[in-house]
């Protein structure tokens, strides 16, 4: 896992790109359009791509309580 800043240029060798939110949870993108150049993510035209849909199915398992939450995320509210 690389957590960093990426360069737009990189964007054309993504096959899959995604945002992340409370609502949304994981949402896709398919393309991202730049000063009219298409930037178009392959892995991401008809459906989440498998990157994605395993980063979904992670976090609303844990969500859920079907899959055991790493140490730290999970806070109780009193």
């Amino acid at each position: 896992v690389e957590e960093r800043k990426i360069d737009k240029k990189e964007l054309p060798s993504f096959d899959e790109c995604g945002l992340c939110g409370t609502a949304a949870v994981i949402s896709p993108i398919e393309k991202v359009v730049d000063h009219g150049k298409e930037i178009v993510f392959e892995g991401c035209r008809e459906k989440m791509g498998p990157v994605l849909q395993k980063l979904y199915d992670t976090l609303t398992g844990i969500q859920m309580g079907r899959l055991p939450a790493p140490k730290g995320w999970i806070y109780e509210v009193k």
